[in-house]
């Protein structure tokens, strides 16, 4: 059998928003109803702040095993690009590497895919003002894919360069046709938004849980460390709890991990994965009044789910390099 190899640009042609948002749901159903299976993510220190990762898994609906393959990039290497890996994929029956696929846009992608999937269950339906923390790449995808799940109309946006966040204010403006204020505060965007998205590298707070409004959804999505957090324990002892996956986001997380250490929150708290909420398992939003919280640590299922996805599109258009290793 011969790999097919696609490169990041024949990936960024083929992952549309929509079809990844589709494709989230689908794997997120299958960590809930266990057909789809990960390890955790083992991340090993490199020189000048990189981060080498294996995030290891396999879904037995779409009869594929792999894993991402990555560097999170330190101040060098991040000017190369958000993060460097790739995707190999295995037929998980003749165990035939069927292809390898570019991981930097897949992972950009289906973070924000993975946002929407869970913003379309949890969000109040008539939601339309977006806040968004971090006004970098993955901030805009994200106010992208939120576009395509809610009518919104305002977008606010905070970044630690306030340049960064006007420039993204003209992008949504222009791209997308909403109105986008640059805010000088998080603060200032937060009480604003029925919708938030924190997407920073922040290793300390910016978003307290007083700041946030009656009946507002938040996607937590840039702290994947333990040792990191964008939230105050304040924000998720005032909200009903959703996670990707139970064990990664409990022990990836700093937004979970500091309360859980601080005795405000455990286990038992959290109200189900998103995927629960998918099958019917588990209530989604309850009433208009109560604030929502999905914390996104990334799991390997819906990059395996979004390479999967850019394969099986690469076939039907004869995309990318077929090799025989």
């Amino acid at each position: 059998m011969q790999t097919r190899i696609i490169r990041g640009d024949e990936v960024r042609r083929l992952l549309t928003m929509e079809d990844t948002i589709r494709a989230m749901r689908d794997a997120l159903r299958g960590v809930s109803d266990g057909s789809a299976v990960m390890l955790q993510r083992q991340m090993l220190p490199q020189p000048e702040g990189n981060k080498f990762a294996v995030m290891g898994g396999a879904d037995g609906s779409l009869g594929l095993c792999g894993a991402k393959v990555i560097v999170f990039p330190g101040p060098a290497a991040g000017k190369a690009g958000t993060n460097q890996g790739i995707i190999p994929l295995f037929d998980a029956v003749t165990g035939a590497l069927a292809a390898i696929v570019d991981a930097e846009q897949i992972t950009a992608v289906r973070t924000a895919a993975t946002s929407a999937a869970a913003t379309d269950l949890l969000a109040k339906p008539d939601a339309d003002t977006l806040a968004i923390l971090g006004a970098g790449r993955i901030g805009r995808l994200h106010i992208e894919a939120i576009c395509k799940v809610r009518p919104i109309r305002r977008v606010y946006v905070w970044n630690r360069t306030a340049s960064k966040a006007e420039d993204c204010c003209r992008w949504a403006a222009q791209e997308l046709g909403v109105e986008a204020i640059p805010c000088a505060e998080p603060r200032e965007a937060v009480q604003q938004a029925d919708i938030l998205c924190t997407v920073t590298q922040a290793r300390e707070p910016i978003l307290l849980g007083d700041w946030l409004r009656e009946g507002a959804h938040l996607n937590a999505v840039g702290a994947c460390a333990p040792f990191a957090r964008e939230l105050d324990s304040r924000a998720v002892t005032r909200s009903r709890v959703f996670v990707d996956q139970r064990e990664a986001a409990l022990n990836g997380s700093g937004d979970l991990v500091f309360p859980v250490r601080e005795g405000v929150f455990s286990a038992a708290d959290l109200a189900g994965e998103i995927g629960d909420v998918l099958l019917g398992r588990a209530p989604g939003r309850q009433n208009d009044k109560e604030i929502t919280l999905f914390e996104s640590v990334g799991i390997s299922v819906e990059d395996l789910a979004a390479a999967a996805l850019v394969f099986e599109k690469a076939q039907q258009q004869d995309l990318g390099v077929c090799v025989t290793l």
